[in-house]
C-alpha cells in the first residue's frame, strides 16, 4: 500500500497561496490594460513552451525544498548538461540524453554529501558547485556556443511542455503517495524528530539533491534540443526562476510543506506575469524585479503563517 505524506505536511499544501492569488488578480488587470491580445492561440502556445524549461528544473527544486534543502547550482548543471548533450549527440542519441542527466545526478551527490556529512550551509555549497559547473562548461566549449549537428536531436512544438507536465505528474505521485515521499516531508518538517523515528535523514536529503540535479540535467538537454545549440552560460537565471516558481506557488522555503501542484501553479503564474510584461513592452530588468519581489513576499508570508501556526 502506498504511504501518504504526514498530515502536517499535506494539510499545509495548497494549490495556490494567497500571494499567488493576489498576483493572478494583478496579472489579469495588467492583461486587460496592456495586452488585450494575450489570449490568442499563438501567444498561449508560446507561453507553455517558455515555461517548460523552468518547470522541469523547478520540479527537482521542489523536492529539495520539501526536504529542507536548497540548491543554487541547477543553472550550472543545466548549462553543462546542454553542452555535453550537444557534443555527444553526433555519436549516440541515447547517450546525449542519459549522460547529461547522470552528470546532473552526480552533482546532486556532491551537493548532498557536502551538506549532510560536513554540515555546510547548502547556500554556500551549491553556490560553490554552481561556479564549478559553469567553469567546466566553459572549459568544454572554450567559451563558444556549441551548435547541434544531429538533425534527429531536436524537440519541436509542444514536446517540452509535455515533458514538464509529465515529470510534474510523476513526481507528484512519488512525493505524495509513497513511503519515500513521506520521509521527505518528515525530514523537511523536523529532521531531529525524523531521525528519532528511524529515518536516515542523511540518505533522504542526499537523494533529494540527486533528484534535483537529474531534473536540472534533463532541463539542460531539453533546452539544447529545443534551441539547437548550447552555450556555457545557458542556465544562468534558472536558479532564481525555479526557486521563485516553487515558493510563489506555495512550497515552503523552510521545508515540509507544499507539493508539485504548487510548483506547476507557480511556474504558470510567473510565466503569465513575464509574458504580460513582454507584451506591455517592459524591459527585461522589470521581469527580474517582479520575480525577486515575488520571492521576498512569498517567503515573508510563509514565515508569518508558520509563526502564527506555532
Amino acid at each position: 500500500m502506498p504511504a501518504e505524506a504526514p498530515p502536517l505536511a499535506s494539510d499545509r499544501a495548497q494549490i495556490v497561496n494567497p500571494v499567488s492569488l493576489a498576483a493572478v488578480i494583478a496579472a489579469a488587470l495588467a492583461i486587460f490594460l496592456f495586452a488585450p491580445h494575450f489570449f490568442s492561440l499563438t501567444n498561449l502556445a508560446n507561453l507553455l513552451r517558455q515555461v517548460a524549461l523552468t518547470g522541469i528544473v523547478a520540479c527537482g527544486m521542489t523536492v529539495v525544498l520539501l526536504g529542507g534543502g536548497f540548491d543554487l547550482s541547477v543553472g550550472g548543471t543545466a548549462a553543462l548538461a546542454g553542452v555535453i548533450a550537444i557534443q555527444i549527440a553526433p555519436h549516440t542519441l541515447a547517450g546525449a540524453i542519459v549522460v547529461p542527466i547522470l552528470v546532473g545526478g552526480m552533482d546532486g551527490v556532491l551537493n548532498g554529501f557536502l551538506v549532510t556529512r560536513f554540515a555546510i550551509n547548502p547556500l554556500i555549497v551549491t553556490l560553490g558547485t554552481r561556479y564549478l559547473l559553469y567553469a567546466l562548461a566553459n572549459l568544454a566549449t572554450s567559451g563558444f556556443i556549441q551548435i547541434n549537428r544531429r538533425p534527429a536531436f531536436v524537440l519541436r512544438g509542444a514536446a517540452p511542455s509535455i515533458i514538464f507536465l509529465g515529470l510534474a505528474a510523476v513526481l507528484y505521485f512519488v512525493v505524495k503517495y509513497t513511503t519515500w515521499g513521506a520521509r521527505v516531508y518528515a525530514v523537511g518538517s523536523n529532521d531531529r524528530a525524523a531521525a528519532f523515528s528511524g529515518i536516515s535523514t542523511y540518505r533522504v536529503r542526499i537523494q533529494t539533491y540527486i533528484l534535483c540535479g537529474a531534473c536540472a540535467g534533463l532541463g539542460g538537454v531539453v533546452l539544447a534540443m529545443r534551441s539547437g545549440a548550447a552555450a556555457p552560460d545557458a542556465g544562468s537565471g534558472y536558479e532564481l526562476d525555479a526557486i521563485a516558481a516553487a515558493v510563489v506557488g506555495g512550497v515552503s522555503m523552510f521545508g515540509g510543506a507544499g507539493d508539485l501542484r504548487n510548483t506547476v501553479a507557480g511556474v504558470l503564474l510567473l510565466g503569465l506575469l513575464s509574458n504580460v510584461l513582454v507584451l506591455a513592452r517592459q524591459p527585461y530588468e522589470m521581469q527580474r524585479i517582479v520575480t525577486g519581489a515575488a520571492i521576498v513576499i512569498a517567503v515573508g508570508v510563509d514565515r508569518y503563517r508558520r509563526r502564527e501556526a506555532r
